[in-house]
């Protein structure tokens, strides 16, 4: 609208000068050479624009024909250009199809009309990588690291190589060579976590944790999962620096982010125990006990309250209980303090619910065992809750969720696998599933 309103305006005052010199002719004389010209003022104003567009026309023609060549060379490479990228392209395609032969195809194409441009070096080591051979791939993530505007490119196609031939510490050195180039990377924080974490370096992961929330902002039950993980690491490494204070610390830390994290309220549970601190000890037994009961609790709890036979385990293990009176582990703590106290009906009563309750392992068939045996001296009612306990899914225990694999000890990472915070406690279990029998079955001996 503004530019309609100019053009209106500036044709307005056009139209009045061109009336005015009409209105107003005048005489223009001009003596030059013996020569008088006399015209009037809008004749010599018409002369003058046919004369300057005669100038302009002149003028454009001579740039167009001195242009030319340039012009001429311009299109030719700009054709050349789009065909060279067009190779390009069609050879990332190809690396993502996994043809190796029409990726080297394109590469040399592309070479070729584009003179080795920086994506180029790319295209070539993702084809080498597809043939397989892994040391031209290098050469030429190597080469990328010449260019600023490929350096990053080049140190992630090394960095990919070094984690895939296990190589954490060369990983590590290249993510933070990396991460100097681009800090705000997440894809980059996910990998230097996971890197700094397998190395122990804790408080470095804590600070690419930290990243990594800023960006994917996960759930708060998830975020004090993880920290509470690293905290947890952090207390180890501490421990291995023989600063017994800062393990106390962070296992305090780890076990106020996620109380229902067994392994930080067994290892805070233990540093309790070590330096006497009874109440403090059972405190936090007691608080993960009612969110994720363990059996590795029982021993620190016991020591806590000074249960040092069977009738005092009893006492301690029922208090316990009743922080999560339903779950099949308080039944089993019970059974397993009444078997020792000679408790017979109290055991017995104990297991059944366990094993109602879905205690149907290998460790509550062989208490039952235990109690045929000791209370009736029944060996073959024994060996019948015996044989139902080798048929039974294994006893629980440290897991891998990812892969499978068991350890005797949680860690932060899977020996196995390395998946972070993946080990559960579980049973591995069987292909035989079996359903819990009456508390005196009709086994057949």
């Amino acid at each position: 609208m503004i530019r309609l309103v100019l053009y209106i305006s500036l044709l307005a005052v056009l139209a009045w000068c061109i009336v005015w010199v009409v209105e107003n002719p005048g005489i223009v004389a001009l003596d030059w050479g013996g020569w008088r010209i006399e015209t009037s003022v809008g004749v010599l104003a018409g002369l003058v624009v046919a004369f300057a567009l005669i100038v302009a026309v002149v003028y454009r023609m001579w740039l167009f024909v001195t242009r030319a060549p340039a012009r001429v060379t311009g299109a030719m490479k700009e054709r050349r250009s789009r065909k060279g990228y067009l190779a390009l392209t069609q050879g990332m395609v190809a690396v993502a199809a996994g043809d190796a032969r029409e990726a080297a195809k394109q590469v040399k194409r592309a070479d070729g009309l584009l003179g080795d441009p920086p994506l180029t070096l790319l295209l070539k080591a993702q084809a080498a990588q597809l043939n397989g051979d892994e040391k031209a791939a290098e050469t030429f993530f190597n080469a990328m690291l010449e260019d600023a505007e490929t350096e990053f490119l080049g140190l992630r196609g090394l960095l990919n190589q070094s984690l895939k031939n296990g190589d954490n510490e060369r990983a590590l050195e290249l993510a933070h060579r990396a991460q100097a180039l681009k800090p705000k990377s997440e894809w980059l924080a996910d990998v230097l976590f996971d890197l700094e974490s397998r190395a122990g370096h804790w408080g470095l992961a804590q600070q690419s944790l930290k990243q990594i929330e800023k960006k994917s902002a996960p759930s708060p039950d998830q975020s004090r999962r993880r920290q509470a993980v690293v905290a947890y690491g952090r207390s180890l490494e501490c421990e291995a620096a023989e600063d017994l204070k800062g393990a106390r610390k962070w296992a305090e830390k780890a076990f106020d982010l996620d109380p229902a994290l067994s392994p930080a309220a067994i290892r805070l549970a233990g540093i309790y125990a070590l330096e006497g601190r009874a109440r403090k000890t059972a405190r936090v037994v007691e608080t993960t006990w009612a969110k994720n009961p363990h059996p590795q609790l029982l021993e620190p709890y016991f020591q806590a309250q000074g249960a040092v036979d069977g009738l005092k385990k009893v006492t301690a293990a029922e208090k316990l209980a009743r922080t999560n009176a339903d779950h099949p582990e308080s039944h089993l703590a019970i059974a397993g303090a009444a078997l020792q106290a000679r408790l017979w009906g109290q055991a017995r009563t104990h297991l059944e619910m366990a094993i109602e309750k879905g205690a149907t392992t290998r460790l509550a068939y062989a208490m039952m065992a235990a109690l045929e045996d000791q209370e009736n001296g029944d060996a073959d009612r024994a060996q019948g809750w015996l044989r139902l306990a080798a048929a039974a899914p294994a006893d629980p225990g440290w897991v891998c969720a990812d892969c499978g694999h068991g350890v005797d000890a949680w860690t932060p990472h899977c020996p196995s696998c390395n998946g972070f915070d993946t080990q559960r406690w579980q049973s591995p279990g069987t292909p035989q599933q079996l359903s819990a029998p009456k508390s005196r079955p009709a086994i057949d001996v």
